[in-house]
């Protein structure tokens, strides 16, 4: 079966993942550090998040957003699946 959604790790997942990457700690990451991470524009990240497909951003305020570092890093090393991505006959019209 394929991942077409985003699951998080689970604490101990997110534990091996930041060690893996040098991290001592998790921290929250702004725009631009998550799209240097992932190099996925703004744009194509919210389309996602709202598809389920990017872990979701913590609001802090009216004006404030950000996402736990080990969300992001998870997406990187375990990104959702493509349905036949070779064929552009079969995408859905938006």
């Amino acid at each position: 079966m394929q991942n077409l959604i985003f699951i998080p790790p689970t604490p101990e997942q997110r534990r091996t993942i930041l060690e893996e990457y040098a991290f001592k700690y998790d921290k929250r990451i702004r725009e631009d550090e998550c799209g240097e991470i992932t190099s996925l524009s703004r744009s194509s990240r919210w389309k996602m998040e709202q598809e389920g497909r990017f872990p979701a951003r913590c609001h802090f305020g009216r004006n404030s957003c950000a996402w736990l570092l080990s969300d992001v890093l998870w997406w990187v090393r375990n990104p959702p699946a493509v349905e036949n991505v070779n064929n552009p006959y079969s995408r859905k019209s938006a």
